[in-house]
Parts: C-alpha cells; structure tokens; sequence
C-alpha cells in the first residue's frame, strides 16, 4: 500500500507539473529579438555606406567643377564637417585665400558640394541656378544677390612699400622692420597660429609682429588675417598708403581659439579695440569680447569715398595679455 501511495503521489505531482501555467507570450518572442536586432544592424550599415561619397564621386564632382567653373568663382561643401574631405579632392579648385576667407560675400558665384542636404552658414540666401547629383554628392550652384565689390583688400597690400607698421608707446610711435624671408618656428596641435615667413618684427618676443597668419577661430575655421596682437600701454599700428576710398570699411576681427576659449578654470582675457582712421580722421572703431568669435563689422566711409587716402588700423588692450588677435579688413 505504502508503495502504490507513492506512485499516486508521484503521479499527481507529475500532473501538477504539466498543468502548470504556460509562460507569458511576451517571453516567446525574445530569442527573436537578438537576430532582428542583427538583421537591423546590418540593413542600417548597407544604408549609411550607401550614403557615404566614394574616392569616385568625389573626383566625379571635382571634374564637374573644373568644366562649369569660372576664374575666381567659390568652391565649397556642406555641411562644413565636409570641408577637409572637399580641400582633399578640389585641391586645385580651393586656393589658401578662399579656404580661410573672412566671408563670401565677395564672391558672384559658389559650387557647393553637398551631403545629405546640408546648407553652408556662408551661402544663405544665395540662388541655386543648377545642380547636378553624382553619386551620394550633389553639386549645386549658387548665385550671390549682391556680391560686393572690394577696391581695395588689407590683406593683399600688407607689404611695403604699400603698409607701414608702428609699435606705439605714448606719442612715440616707432616704425617696424620689415623682414621677408623670415624663420618661421612652432606648430603642431594646440600651438597655436605660426609666424609668417614675411612679417614686421615689433620686438624680440615672439608674439610681438604685425603680419599674415591664419588663425582658428571658435568654430575651428581657419581665418586668414593680419596678426596684430595688442601690447602693455600702448597700440600696433599699420598704416595703408594710397588707398583707394569706397563707401564702406568691411572687416572682421577675432581671437585665436586657444586664447579665446579662456583656461582650464574658466578665465577669459579683455576687450580688444580696432580703430580706423582716414588720413588721421577717425572713421570708427569695432571692440572684440570674448565670446564673440569672428566678429564682422562695418564702418562708413562716405565723407572719402572715390579719393586715394592714408588708411591707419590702430589695435589697443588694457589687458593684452593671452589676447592673440587678428583682424582683416577692405575697402567697397
């Protein structure tokens, strides 16, 4: 009796076991997860590698370019994480001044590279007139509404016997040496801009000259501009002789990025101040903060238009220190 009473009892727990309730459906579903999972992943990669250019549309664009482009006309892309990969295969088509341009609004004409739909902050509210798609790039041509014309560039005439430079201290102001073929020390990451070959040398320090550099401004575009960083007591100056006048003064200032974006603890340096003046006449003055990054600007100068004048660009901190500050500027 004792055994058939176990065996019962076996039985009914074996029947407990197999009535037991089944597992909730959700829980059928999830070894299905990991191979959707992966079939996901892989229909994402073959679309993003589908949308990513070849070496092949790339020099496609660039052949499209050299037949449709006029002298002078811009050459870009977008969005501007794009802009190495466009230096790399329209090399011949973006010269050293219009990679580092102060703006673009000079420009008539723009062939723009585009990924994905991207806009580039320059270009806004210029007019596409064609496009052309080659491959995952679609290259559109933009018209400019209302290029400016610019009679006379700072940046082109930095060299005598075209510019004069000045330390000034006091009333004392003493001219510069001018020294082309000059060393040319540093660089490397986070060095910051490097010295021209050509330059006015201000004083022994390194920092100390007037000249054509390129610098990072705070959206690490690189800007080409006349180097002037300010000095204890006194302003840099340079002066432009023979200057045909327009009516306005178009420039843009800023501070390196390294200098800008202040230290590790949050400090930021001082205001920095360009002054223009017209045959000793001040015409304006623009102040750069930090923050500001590259900073345009615009200043009248109707009273001289259609005259040849003396251009003067004075630059004075009352705390020059960090301030690596470079400005351009020209004449429309």
């Amino acid at each position: 009796m004792t055994v058939v009473l176990a065996t019962a009892e076996g039985l009914s727990s074996a029947a407990a076991v197999e009535q037991s309730p089944p597992a909730h459906p959700r829980w059928r579903f999830a070894a299905l997860l990991v191979p959707l999972v992966a079939v996901v992943e892989l229909l994402s990669q073959a679309v993003i590698q589908a949308r990513v250019p070849k070496p092949s549309d790339w020099e496609a664009a660039a052949r499209y370019i050299r037949r449709e482009r006029h002298p002078g006309e811009l050459v870009t892309s977008a969005p501007l994480w794009t802009d190495p990969l466009a230096r790399q295969y329209f090399h011949d088509l973006i010269p050293l001044a219009d990679a580092a341009r102060p703006d673009a609004t000079r420009y008539r004409r723009a062939f723009v590279a585009t990924l994905r739909g991207g806009a580039h902050p320059d270009l806004r509210g210029w007019r596409e007139t064609a496009h052309r798609d080659v491959g995952p790039i679609t290259v559109r041509t933009l018209e400019n509404p209302s290029p400016a014309t610019v009679r006379y560039d700072l940046v082109e005439h930095l060299h005598p016997p075209d510019a004069e430079a000045f330390r000034a201290a006091g009333d004392n102001p003493t001219p510069r040496e001018w020294r082309p073929g000059s060393f040319v020390p540093g660089g490397g990451l986070g060095q910051g801009a490097l010295l021209p070959g050509s330059r006015f040398h201000c004083s022994p320090e390194g920092w100390n000259y007037i000249g054509l550099t390129i610098i990072e401004d705070m959206e690490h575009r690189g800007r080409r501009c006349i180097w002037s960083h300010p000095i204890q007591g006194g302003a840099m100056v340079t002066r432009f002789r023979e200057v045909p006048m327009g009516m306005v003064f178009h420039g843009h200032h800023g501070i390196a990025y390294e200098a800008e974006r202040g230290d590790d603890l949050g400090n930021q340096g001082g205001p920095v101040e360009l002054r223009v003046l017209v045959d000793g006449t001040e015409a304006g003055r623009s102040i750069h903060r930090d923050g500001e990054g590259w900073k345009g600007f615009d200043i009248d100068t109707r009273a001289w238009a259609n005259t040849t004048r003396q251009l003067t660009i004075e630059v004075r901190a009352e705390a020059p220190g960090m301030r690596h500050y470079c400005y351009e500027g020209d004449v429309r």
